[in-house]
């Protein structure tokens, strides 16, 4: 086990002021990549998994995480599979992504965090966010180096996290808005969806198969966070952006 050296606990708590005065969002970053950095945590982000009604809707709405684990986690839509993320649906204490492994036996989490350590990902700390849309986020905290194992260890982190969240809503992070996440299609399907057209409908005025217009219509609902297509339709009208 790795021993935490004293210096490295009073720095951290230090960075707790520093935080509060950061003025910019990369100051808050530099602050909290100093702390981390002293315990073996190189990578950290404060993301969203979820969407207010337990759909995944993943984004990384700030921090700096390993690059390449970012982007094949969202690509691959694990928030969809992972139970590691799933926790965030019904717990609000702290967890390490070990802890929720070792009691599943499931081989497609060993697959996922097996993956996560080809990117140099031994373990990591979930630290359960409720975001300002009321959606559910979490502080990621990641490395190589992770000994979670140890409570002084695991306190620091989970402090320095929730702090870094506080910022972040004082600083003004927010979810990316919807009209940047819906393709051109998706928004032209919700359109006519609004106006009551019926998928067979739809596909004759865009000239696509009614089939299509079913997928771009269940995706549209996923990024939106609801599940009903008329749901998705009266959302994206209240966000203008149909």
């Amino acid at each position: 086990m790795v021993s935490i050296p004293p210096e490295a606990v009073w720095r951290a708590f230090d960075v707790l002021a520093a935080m509060r005065r950061c003025a910019t969002r990369d100051e808050l970053d530099a602050a909290m990549a100093e702390a981390l950095g002293g315990i073996g945590l190189p990578w950290f982000s404060l993301a969203r998994f979820f969407a207010r009604d337990g759909t995944p809707a993943t984004a990384v709405l700030q921090g700096r995480f390993e690059p390449g684990w970012a982007e094949r986690y969202v690509e691959q839509n694990y928030a969809a599979s992972s139970l590691i993320a799933r926790e965030l649906l019904t717990r609000s204490d702290a967890y390490s992504w070990s802890e929720v492994l070792a009691r599943t036996g499931d081989p497609v989490q060993d697959r996922i965090f097996h993956e996560a350590r080809e990117h140099g990902l031994r373990d990591g700390l979930f630290t359960p966010i409720r975001w300002t849309d009321h959606s559910y986020a979490a502080v990621v905290t990641a490395g190589h180096d992770a000994e979670l194992d140890d409570p002084v260890y695991r306190t620091m982190t989970e402090v320095l996290s929730t702090y870094y969240a506080h910022e972040c809503r004082r600083l003004g992070v927010a979810p990316p808005p919807a009209g940047t996440i819906l393709s051109p299609r998706q928004r032209d399907c919700l359109a006519w969806v609004r106006h009551g057209k019926s998928s067979t409908d739809i596909a004759e005025l865009l000239g696509i198969s009614a089939q299509t217009v079913e997928e771009h219509v269940a995706e549209a609902c996923r990024k939106l966070g609801v599940r009903t297509r008329v749901q998705a339709a009266v959302e994206a009208s209240l966000l203008g952006i149909i």
